[in-house]
């Protein structure tokens, strides 16, 4: 009886590990598609801070990095980020081009989950990039990112020698957000400022093509990130259905928090002028909460969130501002959300996380291993970057001609605008100046007919006489 007993609790206990087994990787697939609708939110953000006549061509890139990072994914990424780790924990040696999935069906999710976030950091490049890089040469820097740099950095973050030295970086502000905002900072610094980018004169012809565009890419970004940050957990089962709880009500706090100090900052430092409030800043202080706060959501609690999320704030302006002083030209703010706040955010679990923060007396150690790790991350990328862009710039592949500059990209290499804004208006001008021309015509009627009037009246009477 007693065997019987126990070989049925046994049969339950498995079934109840199979459902757990399922469950787990259900969440990981549908959390990594939500996490691509994120490039539907970076086409919309870099679409809408370039110019008019650049919008089409910088969705065309953040479209072509979107399945780029899909394919070098699935042939080399993904073996070299997750799998199995070799002799120096350097890089993955296993499951290149699918073999993995033959026999590690427990793989399909994983991978969902991890091509979706490496479309993600490979927009981050293309938003430095924006109005001036050439589609080809884009398309070649996007396949190494998305194939070698960034999957190495994550391989050491998550199963390599940094893990093992107790790297903690839950979502990524460091392995994800920071690497690819230095790849912005070289790509952006080697292609130089757009023609008159930093003259007075011309400061006005720069501003955002269409803040409705930002607007919803920041609150689909928002959604998303939900996703991004509490996916990470790729499980729901064994207490994980908690930590994904803290981490969305954290991710929510620190990317309110960001965007509320940004919003009243700007404010109070324009209150005397015609724009003193910006829909761009409290979009972009929002998205710089929600990058610093990427790396240490799972254990952190609210009130530090919200603190984290200020800071991000807080940086993302300094960063800005430094940016602006050095003449570094980049269109959508890329490098102090990414960049500077995925620095600030990969050292707040050194800080704040509950098992391992300085806040908490768990010591310096895990701040010291956060340091190193965003120190490796930043070499490996400016290096790469780097020697990629001087690479492209032997080749012509760069920059984009100066009268394509000049003129945009949308009409010179992509066959026409985004979208018949100037068009229609012309039209519109053209009617009104039609309508006015109407005037003009049933005037000079009227005045030649009286004119005529005049005349016989004056013949007549000459006549009568």
């Amino acid at each position: 009886m007693k065997e019987s007993f126990d070989q049925a609790h046994y049969d339950i206990k498995q079934e109840i590990q199979h459902y757990e087994h399922d469950l787990d990787h259900f969440w990981t697939a549908l959390t990594g598609a939500v996490v691509l609708i994120m490039q539907l939110g970076f086409a919309f953000l870099e679409g809408g801070c370039v110019r008019y006549r650049n919008i089409q061509s910088i969705i065309i890139k953040v479209y072509a990095n979107t399945a780029i990072s899909i394919i070098m994914m699935w042939i080399v990424g993904y073996g070299l980020m997750m799998g199995k780790t070799n002799d120096t924990q350097f890089n993955g040696i296993s499951g290149f081009s699918g073999f993995r999935f033959k026999d590690h069906p427990e793989s399909y999710a994983d991978f969902i989950f991890n091509s979706a976030l490496a479309a993600a950091a490979n927009s981050i490049v293309s938003g430095g990039a924006a109005e001036r890089m050439s589609i080809p040469g884009y398309i070649a820097l996007s396949a190494l990112f998305s194939g070698f740099i960034y999957p190495i950095c994550i391989h050491w973050a998550f199963r390599g020698w940094l893990y093992d030295m107790g790297y903690h970086d839950f979502a990524g502000s460091g392995a994800i957000h920071l690497t690819a905002g230095i790849g912005a900072l070289v790509v952006t610094y080697m292609l130089r400022p757009r023609t008159n980018r930093f003259d007075p004169e011309f400061e006005s012809q720069f501003k955002p093509a269409n803040t409705t565009f930002i607007c919803l890419s920041c609150l689909t970004l928002y959604m998303a990130w939900m996703c991004f940050n509490s996916g990470s957990t790729l499980a729901l089962s064994n207490g994980s259905v908690f930590t994904v709880g803290n981490s969305i009500i954290n991710t929510m706090v620190g990317g309110a928090s960001g965007g509320l100090f940004v919003f009243f900052y700007h404010y109070f430092t324009n209150r005397n002028t015609e724009n003193r409030f910006s829909l761009v800043m409290v979009c972009n202080g929002n998205l710089a909460g929600l990058v610093a706060v990427t790396g240490s959501n799972d254990e952190i609690e609210q009130w530090a969130a919200f603190i984290i999320g200020i800071v991000g704030g807080i940086i993302y302006i300094l960063v800005a501002k430094i940016l602006h002083k050095l003449e570094i030209d980049d269109p959508v703010d890329a490098i102090p959300i990414h960049a500077g706040c995925g620095l600030t955010g990969a050292m707040f679990p050194g800080w704040f996380d509950r098992k391992r923060g300085i806040y908490y007396e768990w010591g310096a150690y895990q701040w010291g291993v956060q340091v190193l790790g965003c120190v490796c991350f930043i070499a490996w990328s400016a290096a790469w970057h780097y020697v990629a862009c001087r690479i492209l710039e032997k080749l012509n592949l760069l920059r984009v001609e100066k009268t394509q500059d000049q003129e945009g990209l949308d009409p010179t290499v992509c066959g026409g605008h985004a979208f018949f804004y100037e068009p229609v208006r012309e039209q519109d001008m053209k009617e009104y100046f039609s309508f006015q021309r109407d005037i003009q015509q049933f005037d000079q009627v009227k005045l030649n007919e009286i004119e005529n009037d005049d005349r016989n009246l004056s013949i007549i009477k000459q006549a009568d006489k």
